[in-house]
């Protein structure tokens, strides 16, 4: 039996990607793989919605490496920072600034408390700089209002900061027209590469304000001024995960193939579409606030969520993503990206149904 991903990441990789490591290479200290990396970070940087190609760089380097080097090069001490908190993402961003010694303020959320203007509001006109925000709380399925929090960094001269790790490419994202100064994502969830890469993306704006900001006194491996140097020529100061560039030039083949963009993000709404009405059919529900088309959190109150997910890992090879703290008794979530198709959700709804009621009748019994 082959097992299935319906994480949010590592995803289950595509037939083509695993085939990229079958090819020959070139030394990465070359022009030839200059050349390959200059030309995917542009049309990479033209799907995040910015047409600047020399306003993307690339760490090896996991998601929250990449948050933390934002915070490093991105903030000074004279910034006053407002971060939306409404699970375990947003919290990382607090640890980080406060860690940096950045002053902030947290807009903490429940986990099913839907963010509003309500929540903000009272932060206008008091001199904050900075807005960060996972835009797609992974932790709880959230996925906030970015034209609400864009409008709010204008009308407040504020830098909006978007950790967009796991919103793009399964919800619509445009740097430029949302007014978004710095985009945070990451190989291996909406882009179905290997994980150890992030990209960064800059407005134009935040490339003068990197240029005026101190070299990150914790970090030389994360300077940003230093990867924007040689970024030019296609290079970063570091050895980088090589082979994974390799892949993400496939996969951006793959998406033009495909149709763009556009038809990428119809797919995967698509299965998150049928997967919430299916789910939905089997009695089970999804939390009420706005949801991302990446995962569908699923509610169970009766049973352990931890046990679903203990089960179909052990006895079907079907793996789910838990919750952490008080939430993983409470909810699964279930991942609508990678090599999944409409087939596959239906096979899932049939092995959730059978493990849901093996442990209700083992329950039963014991009561």
């Amino acid at each position: 039996m082959r097992s299935k991903q319906f994480i949010v990441g590592p995803v289950e990789l595509y037939p083509e990607t695993k085939k990229v490591y079958q090819k020959e290479f070139t030394y990465f200290r070359t022009k030839e793989f200059g050349d390959i990396v200059k030309k995917s970070l542009k049309n990479l940087n033209e799907l995040i919605g910015n047409k600047n190609p020399d306003s993307i760089i690339y760490l090896t380097a996991s998601g929250t490496a990449a948050m933390e080097a934002v915070v490093e090069n991105c903030t000074n001490k004279n910034d006053k920072c407002l971060v939306i908190n409404g699970g375990a993402f947003g919290k990382r961003f607090c640890e980080l600034l406060e860690y940096h010694s950045i002053k902030y303020t947290a807009v903490n959320l429940e986990w099913n408390e839907i963010l509003t203007y309500k929540h903000i509001a009272k932060y206008a006109n008091k001199g904050y700089t900075m807005l960060f925000v996972n835009l797609h709380e992974t932790s709880t399925g959230q996925l906030y209002d970015i034209k609400m929090l864009s409008d709010f960094a204008k009308k407040n001269n504020m830098y909006l900061v978007v950790d967009a790790i796991s919103t793009f490419l399964a919800d619509e994202y445009n740097m430029e027209q949302q007014g978004i100064d710095v985009t945070i994502i990451s190989s291996q969830k909406g882009l179905c590469l290997s994980p150890g890469l992030s990209f960064i993306s800059f407005s134009d704006r935040m490339l003068e304000k990197i240029n005026t900001c101190k070299t990150p006194s914790a970090s030389k491996y994360f300077d940003f001024k230093d990867y924007l140097k040689n970024i030019q020529r296609g290079q970063t100061p570091y050895t980088p995960a090589v082979f994974i560039i390799y892949e993400l030039q496939d996969m951006l083949e793959l998406i033009k193939k495909e149709g763009g963009i556009n038809a990428r993000l119809d797919f995967i709404k698509t299965k998150s579409k049928y997967f919430r009405q299916k789910i939905q059919k089997t009695g089970l529900q999804v939390p009420n606030y706005p949801l991302s088309n990446m995962l569908t959190p699923v509610i169970f109150e009766d049973i352990s969520a931890c046990d679903v997910i203990q089960i179909m890992k052990d006895k079907y090879k079907i793996f789910l993503n838990p919750c952490g703290g008080k939430l993983a008794d409470i909810l699964i979530r279930v991942s609508h990206i990678g090599n999944t198709s409409i087939e596959d959700i239906d096979n899932l709804i049939v092995k959730l149904q059978l493990v849901i009621n093996e442990i209700r009748e083992k329950n039963y019994v014991k009561q």
